[in-house]
């Protein structure tokens, strides 16, 4: 359930600030409502009565509705004991109720207080949306045109990389602009309600791409989030490459703008059953969620690739996993590239080019494998 605590359409006709004036937002030192939100206010999360009110609401939505997760809209802008205290409570009622959020650095509370990206040390069994890893792999959101690794831009392959591991604290040589406790505080995502769907920012930025071309950079850019470690993230309609007619900020605009065009499913069947295999894949083996920083540390490693390649092997018995180790190999290139494999022993492979699964496609007894351009190969062993 998405739920916006942060700020409130109007907040001198708001109930609670009717019952006592004054006390539910923020103000300055002039006593003028603050805006951290862009909406003319910001809830005052860490007054005593205000997070209570917000602890009971979310308390009430998961006994009463069994909601099994929550999405904080701009988490940044409330407290971090009134965060810690919604997920204390909802874990004591469900524990596995997953709570994300927009972990966004903004707003008027000191930079200490904020349950931000650069205080998620200090959640508790709560995850912020990756932005590094979607502007990576896409360009800005902020700037429609913008490129990004799986549409061009080589020099965001420093964005991704970070990503893929989770944003833990893995190595210095990874260029990370926030850091987690655990992968498992990491939304990786291309694709969500707030700017452009991922079709419509392909079109903005990728000159004459072909609607051929969107389906096999959307397949391509998803695989990458979707295989990293964290918490997979999609849109509704993603998987069927969902367009709002380049609408970017659609919370008022019409049906025909915001509705699933489900008649799109059938058109792009085949990015659908990519989707399809892409989920059963991470599904099928523990190795993508590992769910601690040691663990990703010690069983994640990034092999040497050329230029605009990214490869990585998991060590697959280490982690519980059938299989005794997995190579993950991502190619921006709009060619083939060579790879070099970890051993010249029999490979599996699991996904190529459109095609990905549980399912082996092909195998071979190799120590380097052709990678087709903008493609995502899986081997196991």
């Amino acid at each position: 359930m998405d739920v916006v605590y942060n700020h409130v359409y109007n907040a001198s006709s708001f109930s609670q600030n009717l019952i006592v004036p004054g006390y539910f937002f923020r103000t300055d030192e002039n006593g003028n409502l603050t805006s951290g939100s862009g909406c003319g206010n910001d809830v005052a999360s860490e007054r005593p009565m205000v997070r209570k009110f917000i602890v009971d609401s979310v308390k009430y939505w998961a006994s009463e509705y069994k909601f099994d997760g929550f999405r904080f809209d701009l988490m940044g802008l409330m407290d971090i004991q009134t965060i810690n205290e919604v997920s204390a409570a909802l874990k004591a009622i469900d524990p596995t109720i997953i709570i994300i959020g927009e972990g966004w650095n903004m707003g008027t509370l000191p930079i200490d207080q904020r349950a931000s990206q650069t205080n998620i040390s200090k959640l508790s069994n709560v995850a912020h949306f990756n932005d590094q890893i979607r502007d990576g792999l896409k360009g800005s959101v902020f700037n429609a045109a913008d490129t990004g690794w799986a549409t061009g831009k080589t020099g965001a392959l420093a964005d991704v990389l970070p990503g893929i591991v989770g944003n833990i604290d893995y190595s210095s040589s990874l260029l990370n602009k926030w850091w987690t406790s655990s992968p498992a505080q990491s939304v990786n995502y291309v694709e969500s309600h707030d700017n452009l769907s991922l079709a419509d920012k392909l079109t903005a930025s990728v000159k004459g791409i072909s609607p051929a071309g969107i389906a096999q950079t959307s397949q391509f850019a998803t695989s990458v989030v979707f295989l990293a470690q964290g918490v997979p993230f999609m849109q509704a309609g993603q998987e069927f490459l969902r367009s709002k007619n380049g609408d970017e900020n659609s919370y008022k605009s019409n049906d025909a703008t915001n509705s699933l065009k489900w008649s799109t499913k059938a058109k792009y069947a085949s990015t659908v059953d990519y989707f399809k295999g892409l989920i059963a894949l991470r599904a099928a083996h523990p190795a993508f969620r590992m769910s601690t920083t040691a663990a990703v540390k010690a069983n994640l490693k990034i092999l040497k690739s050329g230029d605009n390649v990214i490869a990585y092997s998991l060590n697959g018995k280490a982690a519980g996993d059938k299989a005794s180790t997995i190579v993950v190999i991502h190619n921006a290139n709009p060619g083939a590239s060579i790879v070099t494999l970890p051993n010249g022993k029999r490979w599996s492979i699991l996904a190529k080019g459109s095609k990905i699964g549980t399912k082996v496609l092909e195998t071979l007894a190799a120590s380097k494998i052709s990678v087709p351009g903008q493609s995502t190969m899986v081997l196991t062993q």
